[in-house]
């Protein structure tokens, strides 16, 4: 080897040497000089959830009067919650009040009850890991922590949930009466044991089926006039159309128009009724016409017949109860384009029978609504 090369190599070798023994010490020099950078990231810490206070219970009352758009129940709104759910099925009416500033949530159901149910272990049967499951779906996670049924044949069950890094308690209390179950439940932030209690036990007491709709249609709606005091229930799919507390309602589905109304006349006899749906409206003639007594109310069901402007034919079927006010309260329904007398119709081809069949004076309903909440809420969708 001559000296050139010799030369070369001695060179090669000492680059090598110094590649190898800087790629051992830069990542640590540079690892040294990023631990000093005074303006490096550092990672936020996640602060820890807080919880509102308590709600002061000597503050809640359960005087207002909730009622359920179905019309089939009542519930005292405790002070400061709203009602934010309302549903209903053909199984089942349920209604959620929710106070935002304490994170706490009152709800109550009522369902029909099935066949299979008919003792309190049964009803704690009821109550599956899949039906909790589906009644909590709203937060993201939940855990059952205790169940009892109580010697009076209540199911009570606890629970513990969580939901946007927020730990929840929860209590539910469910209970069969008068072929139908009953549930409610309360949920408080877990700093709040003693306010879930006193709110339970308020919405426990306060609940109330109304006694008239007792086996009616889970899934119609209620029009319910806080000033005149009357209700009529309908299906779904009809929709109220005009409505105001004291003047005349208008419903309409299916074909069918109906308006209630309370008058200032009360009818004595049937040819006072025959008088009074002729002179209702140009061109109505009465077919047939029934006393009758409704809830306690006395009064007269009239059929009638009468044409459109166009020559088509209707038919009507008005139910007229004197009321407690010396007042006549109207619930009034025709079908387009029929000629027959829906006195004597079957109420399973015209369901507009069966509706006229729930309206009823409810003299003792007081309903207070939350403030900028009409009480004619109870009759939307």
């Amino acid at each position: 080897m001559n000296t050139a090369t010799k030369r070369f190599t001695v060179v090669v070798g000492i680059i090598m040497s110094i590649a190898m023994v800087g790629s051992l010490i830069l990542p640590f020099l540079s690892g040294q000089t990023a631990q000093v950078q005074p303006d490096a990231p550092r990672p936020t810490a996640v602060p820890a959830p807080t919880f509102p206070p308590p709600p002061d219970v000597s503050a809640i009352d359960f005087d207002d009067v909730y009622l359920h758009p179905t019309g089939l129940f009542t519930l005292g709104r405790p002070t400061g919650w709203i009602p934010t759910i309302e549903q209903s099925g053909a199984e089942e009416a349920l209604v959620g009040m929710t106070n935002a500033d304490a994170l706490s949530r009152v709800e109550a159901r009522i369902g029909s009850k099935p066949e299979d149910v008919a003792t309190a272990d049964d009803l704690s049967a009821f109550f599956s890991d899949a039906w909790l499951g589906r009644s909590w779906r709203d937060y993201w996670s939940w855990d059952e922590t205790s169940r009892k049924v109580t010697d009076e044949g209540r199911v009570v069950i606890d629970f513990n949930l969580a939901r946007s890094r927020v730990d929840y308690i929860a209590r539910q209390e469910s209970w069969i009466e008068a072929g139908d179950i009953y549930t409610v439940r309360v949920v408080t932030p877990e700093n709040a044991p003693r306010e879930l209690k006193f709110l339970l036990a308020g919405a426990i007491d306060s609940i109330q089926r109304l006694e008239v709709y007792e086996g009616s249609p889970f899934d119609w709606q209620g029009y319910f006039d806080n000033t005149d005091k009357h209700m009529i229930r309908y299906p779904h799919s009809w929709k109220v159309t005009d409505a105001a507390a004291g003047l005349p309602a208008t419903i309409a589905g299916d074909g069918v128009t109906m308006v209630v109304e309370t008058v200032d006349v009360a009818l004595a006899s049937e040819s006072d009724t025959i008088d009074w749906i002729e002179n209702w409206r140009s061109g109505v003639e009465a077919r047939t016409v029934e006393a009758v007594e409704i809830g306690g109310a006395a009064g007269y069901e009239v059929s009638y017949r009468l044409s459109t402007v166009d020559g088509a034919p209707e038919s009507g079927l008005a139910l007229l109860l004197n009321g407690p006010d010396n007042r006549l309260h109207v619930a009034n329904a025709r079908v387009a384009e029929m000629d027959v007398d829906l006195q004597t119709a079957s109420a399973e081809e015209f369901p507009l029978i069966s509706v006229l069949d729930s309206f009823r004076l409810l003299p003792e309903l007081e309903i207070t609504a939350p403030e900028n909440e009409s009480v004619e809420g109870a009759s939307q969708n």
